[in-house]
């Protein structure tokens, strides 16, 4: 299983890839700006244990682009996710993610309780807890950017390359030729259009849904496993505390020598966690 496939999901092309020799179904939710690949660095050390599912957010990668600013909602993120799934027959999994996969792999743990066997978070926290100890150094002054309609779309649209760039490079260690399939895949026709509108909505929709969601008093109860990078824009966070108020059951631990892309920078050590949390909770021998 190492070919890339396409599913129709909710009307849209979804793009993704299979991976692995185990039996324990993981899906894998990747961010910006990133695409699928961004798992494969973990492959290796998994595919003896679980059947990676990673596929494309709509908008992004080879999955279809939908020029529709409504389209790049949580709930449509989160409807791929789960409609893939059934599309693959596969009712109980184990969800990671990362950036804005994480979100979506959140919503998934409280919509689905019945079919997540297990959560982990990639260098997140919960958006509606976030104090500004996250990240305090003003790294995500794009947030105020996406909001400005015409203005974000015309701008990315009309230099995609140096715009991403910006957000690319800020994994230094990655190689040229993965940088150069990064700038190439949102330079795509539609891809700058479809990052605003889904940073857009995450901005002005999605913290009145958590908030309240937060406030019913209703957590995950799925397992949880959370990394972050000790240099990356969580590292001063009360990561564990905002979790737990979330999700009954967290644990969690800086990765050492790791920024935002704790998966890509530390790949074997993020891997290793990963798996001793499993056999923690017997998902794994």
């Amino acid at each position: 299983m190492t070919e890339l496939q396409f599913a129709d999901i909710q009307g849209v092309r979804i793009a993704y890839e299979q991976k692995g020799r185990g039996k324990l179904p993981l899906l894998a939710l990747h961010g910006f700006p990133r695409t699928h690949r961004t798992w494969l660095l973990l492959e290796p050390f998994l595919a003896d244990y679980f059947h990676l599912i990673m596929p494309d957010r709509r908008g992004y990668g080879d999955s279809e682009r939908v020029m529709d600013s409504s389209s790049y909602s949580l709930e449509n993120m989160t409807s791929d996710a789960i409609g893939l799934m059934d599309y693959l027959g596969i009712d109980n999994f184990v969800v990671i993610g990362h950036d804005k996969g994480s979100p979506t792999a959140r919503k998934i743990a409280f919509d689905y309780p019945d079919r997540v066997l297990a959560m982990v978070q990639i260098d997140s926290t919960p958006q509606e807890l976030n104090d500004g100890s996250r990240d305090p150094s003003g790294r995500q002054w794009y947030f105020d950017f996406f909001r400005q309609r015409n203005v974000a779309e015309k701008i990315t649209t009309a230099i995609p390359e140096l715009f991403f760039g910006l957000f690319i490079d800020r994994n230094p260690h990655l190689p040229d030729s993965e940088r150069q399939f990064y700038v190439d895949q949102f330079s795509k026709p539609g891809t700058p259009e479809a990052v605003v509108w889904d940073y857009r909505l995450m901005l002005e929709k999605d913290p009145e849904y958590w908030r309240e969601l937060t406030e019913s008093g209703r957590k995950i109860i799925a397992p949880t496993l959370v990394l972050w990078g000790n240099i990356g824009p969580s590292a001063n966070a009360p990561v564990l505390e905002q979790w737990r108020q979330v999700a009954d059951n967290v644990t969690g631990m800086p990765v050492e020598m790791a920024a935002h892309y704790v998966h890509e920078q530390q790949p074997e050590i993020t891997a290793k966690h990963i798996l001793n949390f499993m056999r923690d909770i017997n998902l794994l021998k």
